[in-house]
């Protein structure tokens, strides 16, 4: 008797897995790029909700991820959670000038033109 509802337990928690997990893993070889991705798809990553999620969009809004580590800058993920997760990141090239607010354009940045 106590086998039994030992293995209707197991059983009745195997199927609630999914359910629990929230959402599903990530295709091997799928990948979410830093910079561009929607605060959807960065809560496609295992540890990444809605919080997360909106402070990885306002970190890059500040300033562009260069290479993945750069997300350890967000608060709330750790190396470990990094090291778990890095083959499901990239960082590609941050969004054109004209997507982001307050941008310096590339020529001002570089100074008056002739005092090179």
């Amino acid at each position: 008797m106590i086998a039994a509802r030992a293995l209707l337990a197991a059983a009745a928690l195997l199927t609630a897995l999914p359910a629990l997990a929230g959402k599903p893993p990530l295709a091997e070889g799928e990948r979410v790029d830093l910079n561009r991705a929607s605060a959807a798809e960065l809560m496609k990553l295992p540890g990444v909700g809605q919080k997360r999620a909106a402070a990885i969009v306002a970190r890059r809004a500040r300033t562009p991820f260069r290479r993945v580590e750069d997300v350890l800058t967000v608060k709330g993920l750790s190396r470990r959670w990094l090291a778990k997760e890095r083959e499901h990141l990239a960082v590609g090239p941050a969004p054109s000038p004209a997507g982001l607010a307050g941008a310096v354009p590339a020529r001002a940045a570089a100074g008056p033109p002739g005092a090179r």
